[in-house]
């Protein structure tokens, strides 16, 4: 577990160069111009085109591996960024076809990157943003949308060069000293999430922004929440809990920096159906981080599956705890005027106003195992009052025949009493492992959580 790294006490002096070095890499004619690398002329003049489509504030020229070699570091430095077009279906046994994106960073690290790869896997893309990318498309799936999406940070950039007097709204334009926002990935009422890149952490991150101030946030409960989840989650020791690896508050701004996931998360997954297999796999992996979330007094309040990422070697890790809260914690601290949690995923005892303990938890899971196993969820309806009564009152949709086994445990976890759900999550386990023949379950090693890591 990475220890956070508080930025409370860093200079307010500090900001992130990287948009303002691009700004200066505008052309005299007040447009940004990107390079497109690819041997094939054809594919990368489309490419440069799309790229003036984008906006008219940009450009592109292109030149094939071997030009792009012969450039100086300073002439690469005059561009705003560089576009490599990759190809991962050649032959096994030749060169690295990212060791151009590997090399490039290593020599210009604030140079932003982007890569369309023919041929790429999710194991391809994961790499890709490892080495430091900050975005990665399949070539034949790139709209002008996400694209202009992508390359909005240098657009603004370019703009604000022309204007330089202009006043930023720091709402819609976060400033997060030591952070150079790639691209806007996630976004809720009260927080958005954004692909970040800090030259001190080793791997790009989802960097979640508050604004302090604001029509819909900016209470000291507000506030409180936000610090909550940070000081849960530092305190926190496994492999399914997402690591903070930074966290503080600016003049305008709360943030907080987690591991960022590429393969996205259980939602996008399930758009496809689950084998068995994964099915029990992810839902012991939830189970353990539940274990690990529960010893240290905490009721997650909001699983579902997109706050389950996906890794690239199948692994699923548990993220934002944004609506989680301490047992320790006054019972009125974390209350808001309107119900957490998801209407799908919610427990009845939640919906009906009271604070659920661990056992809320273990409903939703329950929920998120029937939806894997069964690949639709068990209560649905056409209003949040229909969504909310089913919770209340209907009867448990059976699995398919030959997941039958599987029913007793989904029964247990959807019990509409919490007093007859399993009394905790390694309970589930042992009882998944009975139900599914594998081998015995053992409670996961994890550090010693101290009492500090959860009084407020």
């Amino acid at each position: 577990m990475n220890q956070p790294m508080s930025k409370l006490s860093a200079s307010a002096d500090r900001r992130d160069s990287t948009v303002a070095a691009a700004a200066g890499r505008a052309t005299s004619s007040r447009r940004g111009v990107c390079l497109v690398v690819h041997d094939d002329m054809d594919l990368r003049l489309r490419l440069a085109a799309l790229v003036r489509r984008v906006s008219p504030l940009l450009d592109a020229d292109s030149v094939d591996r071997t030009a792009f070699a012969a450039l100086s570091l300073e002439r690469i430095g005059h561009y705003l960024a560089v576009l490599f077009i990759i190809e991962f279906s050649l032959p096994a046994g030749g060169a690295d076809p990212l060791a151009n994106v590997a090399r490039l960073r290593n020599q210009a690290p604030r140079m932003p990157i982007l890569v369309f790869a023919r041929g790429g896997d999710e194991r391809n893309a994961a790499r890709t943003i490892k080495l430091g990318a900050m975005d990665y498309w399949p070539i034949h799936a790139v709209k002008v949308d996400e694209l202009g999406e992508a390359l909005k940070p240098l657009v603004e950039s370019v703009r604000n060069a022309a204007a330089p007097a202009k006043t930023v709204d720091r709402r819609r334009q976060p400033e997060i000293a030591g952070y150079r926002l790639l691209k806007k990935i996630a976004q809720s009422a009260g927080a958005t999430v954004y692909l970040a890149h800090n030259d001190e952490l080793a791997q790009p991150v989802a960097l979640k922004v508050q604004a302090i101030e604001g029509l819909r946030i900016g209470s000291e409960a507000d506030r409180q929440r936000f610090a909550s989840e940070c000081k849960i989650l530092s305190g926190l020791n496994h492999r399914s809990i997402a690591d903070v690896l930074d966290f503080g508050i600016t003049a305008d701004y709360l943030f907080l920096a987690l591991e960022y996931f590429p393969c996205g998360s259980l939602r996008e997954r399930l758009k496809n159906p689950l084998s068995e297999v994964d099915a029990l796999n992810y839902a012991r992996q939830i189970g353990e981080a539940l274990q690990i979330v529960h010893a240290a007094h905490i009721v997650h309040r909001d699983l579902k599956p997109s706050n389950v990422m996906l890794t690239d070697d199948n692994r699923v890790v548990l993220i934002d705890f944004g609506s989680a809260r301490s047992q320790l914690i006054a019972s009125d601290l974390s209350r808001s005027g309107s119900s957490t949690g998801t209407p799908y995923y919610v427990c009845p005892e939640q919906i009906a106003g009271q604070d659920p303990d661990a056992r809320g938890d273990l409903y939703s899971l329950g929920v998120v195992l029937f939806e894997m196993l069964a690949g639709a969820l068990p209560f649905e309806g056409k209003t949040l009052a229909e969504i909310f009564a089913a919770h209340r009152s209907a009867g448990v949709p059976r699995l398919p025949k030959h997941l039958g086994r599987y029913q007793p445990v989904v029964d247990r976890l959807l019990a509409k009493d919490p007093a007859d759900r399993y009394v905790s999550a390694l309970a589930f386990l042992e009882a998944l492992t009975a139900a599914s023949g594998t081998a015995a379950i053992r409670s996961p090693a994890y550090a010693p959580i101290s009492k500090g890591a959860v009084d407020s």
